[in-house]
């Protein structure tokens, strides 16, 4: 029986794991639980999954090391509930001003307005003398301590195309894609190779991680166009993939929605690992035939998804997990994952609870019967 870093690894590496892992995503060896419901998940996952921690270094994709020079960041209070946090960014070439508003019980918040109203404010961004942080691989190597033989460590990455739309958001840059092209192509390619950077630090540290990152769903249709992702994602991206590669890196990335019209996109790209693959009704293609279309050569990590966590009975939820696997089992590279972290809500319903608990016993005993 491999451990669970070795199952892990032999799934990044393209070779046949002894059977199929399953992860708790967010679990963090020592974590700050939001609620104490979550202890008997959090030792029940510790003790049975497959670890994959995430690590960074010091990095600002935007503002770069002179952020706190640049950003005056203002509270105001909405009500007891709410309040909201004014950024004004104050760059060579004139004044931006977003808003986020944040929950004080540790709810999701929303942008309530974008510090990019029109095309030309990315100038603003791009005047920007940028300079990066200096690297520090330390809490890659405390993690991978922590993780031990029980998991690896996914040093994360920022991402040059979602660097533009936390700044601009989904509905300007779609039109902004069709009008004012140029602009855009200028950001995304100043910020890849900010990334670049910071992937060669990585290596000059001596470390062949897994890298990953989040941020391709919002430049997948129907957000955007396939030209779109061609020249936003697939273009930028790969040379980076190729960079990693090269050095002995392996690659994760994560990228909700609907999939089938990217999935081979991705695996020509070079993605070692891709998440959440969620089935429909939210996705639009099913693990069978995910597998099917990257003919095995791409590990995929997922497909258990956090609304059924949340929604269905216990034996709903099991019928669902043994059918995963059992797509997933045979050799094939496939990680259980729920489609996004397990502690995403501050005062978790007793189902949720309960469910988390029957995922983590039955997911690992389902996987335990494909043992080879």
């Amino acid at each position: 029986m491999m451990t669970g870093k070795e199952r892990l690894l032999s799934i990044y590496q393209g070779k046949s794991p002894d059977r199929p892992a399953v992860r708790l995503w967010g679990l963090m060896p020592g974590q700050k639980l939001l609620h104490p419901a979550y202890e008997p998940v959090y030792r029940a996952a510790m003790e049975h999954t497959d670890l994959i921690l995430d690590a960074r270094s010091a990095f600002d994709i935007h503002w770069g090391v002179h952020r706190d020079d640049m950003l005056e960041v203002n509270t105001v209070r909405v009500n007891d509930e709410w309040v909201d946090i004014e950024t004004v960014a104050h760059t060579p070439a004139g004044i931006m001003k977003g808003t986020y508003r944040e929950s004080t019980l540790g709810n999701p918040g929303y942008i309530r307005e974008h510090m990019l109203k029109e095309p030309e404010d990315i100038r603003k961004v791009l005047s920007i003398p940028y300079e990066p942080f200096t690297f520090s691989a330390a809490e890659y190597l405390e993690k991978e301590r922590s993780a031990g033989d029980n998991g690896i460590v996914v040093f994360i990455l920022d991402h040059a195309f979602y660097g533009l739309h936390r700044l601009a958001g989904s509905e300007n840059l779609a039109v902004w894609g069709i009008d004012n092209r140029d602009i855009l192509l200028e950001a995304v390619h100043a910020f890849v190779e900010r990334i670049k950077g910071q992937i060669l630090e990585v290596i000059k540290a001596g470390l062949r991680p897994v890298f990953g990152w989040v941020g391709p769903e919002v430049c997948i249709p129907p957000l955007m166009r396939m030209k779109d992702f061609e020249d936003f994602i697939f273009n930028v991206d790969k040379p980076l993939i190729d960079l990693i590669h090269e050095a002995g890196g392996y690659v994760w990335v994560h990228c909700h929605g609907r999939m089938r019209s990217v999935l081979e996109r991705f695996l020509a790209m070079g993605v070692d690992v891709m998440n959440p693959i969620e089935p429909p009704p939210m996705g639009d293609i099913t693990l069978e035939d995910a597998f099917t279309l990257t003919e095995d050569r791409m590990g995929l990590e997922g497909n258990i998804e956090i609304h059924d966590l949340m929604s269905a009975s216990g034996e709903q939820l099991e019928q669902i997990i043994s059918e995963a696997i059992g797509v997933g089992g045979n050799g094939r590279r496939f990680i259980l994952c729920p489609t996004s972290g397990y502690m995403e809500y501050p005062d978790p319903p007793k189902r949720l609870i309960d469910n988390l608990l029957i995922y983590i016993q039955e997911g690992v005993r389902y996987a335990k019967e494909y043992e080879s």
